[in-house]
């Protein structure tokens, strides 16, 4: 039996099977398809159910992740939506926080919200800041607006009332009636969705799942019906953005929640192997043809976040893209991968990214109609990568091709050489990563010279020996089939669900019987989506915390929350594990003020699943047989090409040791280790590589 991961990514489709008798993985890579993403999903598993001699009935579980909602909402490809909000509101979604992301900048843009304003309605209703009912909702307007709505052909609704998370009633007496008007309207509440404190991120979470429910509802339909042709009869799972798994049916209802879950399972990856190789502190380095992600691990976990923005206009300026108030991996994401293409500004300097080739075209070596250079195309020049073992020689790539459009494009126009050309933009790329790098571990007051780089993605092997180096990292790992990494975190992730109610109150004030009763109702709401997956109750862990600050200020930090029936005796302990994470991030605490309570959250999660890979052991091989020949590669440590030793990844075995320079090919990936490197092979096949800093 096979347990299955899929990963749909900008450029390529990977995806992986485990045998979980013996460990064996198969692996494969597809160009993903972007006019339906499903389509290059099912080829892969495809490919590799006839390269194993399988059957769709041998896949007990299917897990995937996807940009779908990602990009409908960068690209506005998702329903036609409306949104229904209080009297007075309607303009909530344009007035956003009043903030400013660029504060002198007089011109700067905002996103455009995905709600036009004539499809943005009122009704009379009104809560009070309590939850109680300060005016009932007028049930006959609500009915008119819902009836212009479905004559406007709108697809979809987001339902955002004034303090609802208080008091769901209105909001569910609204959902009642558009469902009684109009069944085939899809319907998202911010009480089901998001039901926290702040209106416009809820508003704006609220909206976004709406907008793509019924493209998510489609995309996974034609998933579900795609494999059961075949024959398959296992589950069907999603990865989350926080990192867990659901079911599809969860995703459907809740698009939103997996707006990341591509990037999310390279991190639980990373985390798996940090754990393989008992490194408790990882930085995982993940470059695809798209983007490249960083993510910093410590004890197994990835840090994670409850705010997250979407199509931003400014990629790396936060404020200036649509908030998402829902639980997500801490990472950052940078316009750097394979495809990303070089290009010459006005003031004549070398460029690299955001924009990417994707998978359509690609890059010019691709042969499929590329016309500007990209980084893919300048490793191939540069000799990190064999023209004919691309993904194991099943797609050959035109070298001349890259070197022509590196020449004319980006030589030529620079007075240089090819070479330099091409180094150039492998170097812009490298350190437009480790400048990311740094910002972002100076945001997170993280020593990344303590941690151990995982490496991984198809580009992220070719890249991550120099932006390791460059970063001061001592020690990098990249795993044995590095290229399809993510698609495994997909098998290590346990199912999990995280709900979040607002309760308002100072820590000395609480009501102790209505915490309980929110708490419970979470608990309840938890373990039964996770027994939906087939979780059993005893396997179901409950993982409690709460958002607070002292009174007065403006943010929270997050506080672990003890298990079993809170009370009156349980404030010490709560004040106590509030001023030890205040500590650990401020270097201080504030002993004469009082803490207030905002924000409850609980995290429903599974068992992890118990993964175990093939090991292999030394044998009777020498490293001379795993040497398949050499090639000509430039480095800039020599200003010049050199040969240099290529390693076949699969003749390598336990304790195999070697300097670098070298290459190590693989079908999915390639390995680059400069001068001054030294490889050792583990039990697993996994690279561990010393950097002489």
């Amino acid at each position: 039996m096979y347990k299955v991961g899929n990963d749909i990514g900008g450029t390529f489709t990977d995806t992986i099977f485990l045998d979980e008798a013996t460990g064996e993985l198969l692996v494969g890579k597809v160009l993903t398809t972007p006019g339906d993403p499903s389509e290059g999903a099912i080829t892969g598993v495809r490919e590799l159910l006839a390269q194993a001699g399988a059957t769709d009935a041998q896949i007990r579980s299917l897990i995937h992740g996807t940009t779908l909602v990602t990009n409908a909402i960068i690209e506005r490809k998702g329903a036609k939506t409306a949104l229904i909000t209080t009297l007075g509101f309607r303009d909530v979604l344009e007035a956003r926080t009043e903030g400013r992301y660029e504060l002198y900048d007089v011109f700067y843009e905002l996103p455009k919200p995905l709600v036009p304003r004539r499809l943005r309605r009122e009704v009379a209703e009104r809560l009070t800041r309590d939850g109680d009912v300060l005016i009932p909702l007028n049930e006959q307007e609500a009915e008119e607006v819902v009836r212009q709505l479905a004559a406007e052909g709108v697809e979809a609704i987001g339902i955002c009332f004034l303090h609802s998370f208080r008091n769901p009633a209105q909001e569910r007496a609204m959902a009642a009636i558009v469902r009684r008007i109009d069944p085939r309207i899809f319907v998202s509440q911010s009480v089901e969705v998001n039901p926290e404190i702040r209106e416009y991120p809820r508003a704006s979470t609220t909206v976004a799942n709406a907008y793509t429910q019924p493209l998510m509802e489609r995309y996974m339909g034609r998933m579900e019906d795609g494999f059961k042709a075949g024959g398959f009869r296992g589950a069907l799972h999603v990865m989350l953005s926080s990192g867990g798994i659901t079911t599809s049916d969860v995703a459907k209802r809740f698009p939103v929640r997996v707006l990341e879950s591509g990037p999310a399972a390279g991190a639980i990856a990373a985390a798996f192997y940090g754990e393989l190789l008992g490194a408790n502190k990882i930085i995982s380095f993940d470059m695809g043809g798209t983007t490249a992600k960083i993510c910093f691990i410590e004890d197994g976990r990835p840090t994670t976040a409850t705010d997250y923005e979407v199509a931003r206009v400014h990629r790396f300026k936060r404020g200036s893209g649509l908030p998402i108030k829902l639980p997500v991996i801490d990472m950052i994401e940078i316009g750097a991968g394979g495809g990303s293409m070089a290009w010459i500004d006005r003031m004549g300097l070398l460029k690299v990214g955001p924009q990417s080739a994707g998978a359509d075209p690609g890059p010019v070596c691709y042969g499929r109609g590329g016309q500007q250079p990209t980084v893919t195309d300048a490793d191939l020049t540069l000799g990190y990568l064999d023209a004919g073992y691309f993904l194991g020689g099943k797609m050959a790539l035109d070298a001349e091709g890259a070197r022509r459009v590196i020449q004319e494009r980006t030589a030529t126009p620079l007075s240089t050489d090819l070479a330099r050309a091409a180094l150039g933009i492998v170097e812009v790329v490298n350190e437009s990563m480790v400048n990311a790098a740094r910002q972002y571990t100076a945001e997170q007051g993280k020593d990344v010279k303590k941690y151990t780089m995982v490496a991984f993605g198809g580009a992220g092997p070719v890249h991550a020996y120099y932006v390791a180096r460059r970063l001061g990292i001592e020690r990098l790992v990249v795993p044995f089939r590095a290229g399809v990494t993510s698609a495994l975190g997909f098998l290590a992730a346990p199912a999990s669900f995280d709900l979040v109610r607002t309760y308002i109150a100072p820590l000395s004030g609480l009501d102790w019987d209505k915490l309980n009763e929110i708490l419970a109702e979470m608990g309840t709401e938890g373990a039964a989506l996770l027994k939906a997956a087939g979780i059993r109750d005893s396997d179901i862990a409950i993982h409690r915390s709460c958002e607070m600050r002292y009174i007065g200020q403006g943010h929270e930090i997050e506080v672990p929350i003890p298990p079993g029936r809170l009370g009156p005796e349980s404030i010490d302990t709560i004040q106590e594990n509030y001023d030890r994470e205040y500590e650990r991030l401020f270097q201080r605490i504030n002993p004469g003020y009082e803490v207030e309570c905002l924000n409850w959250r609980l995290v429903a999660r599974g068992p992890k699943p118990k993964l175990t890979l093939k090991r292999f052991p030394a044998g009777g091989r020498t490293l001379d047989q795993a040497i398949k020949g050499s090639r000509r590669v430039y480095w800039h440590e020599f200003g010049e090409y050199r040969p240099c030793a290529v390693y076949d990844r699969y003749a390598l075995f336990q304790g195999a040791s070697f300097d670098g320079p070298a290459m190590v090919e693989e079908r999915e990936s390639t390995t680059v280790i400069g001068p001054g490197g030294r490889v050792t092979t583990d039990e697993y096949l996994n690279l561990v590589i010393e950097l002489r800093i």
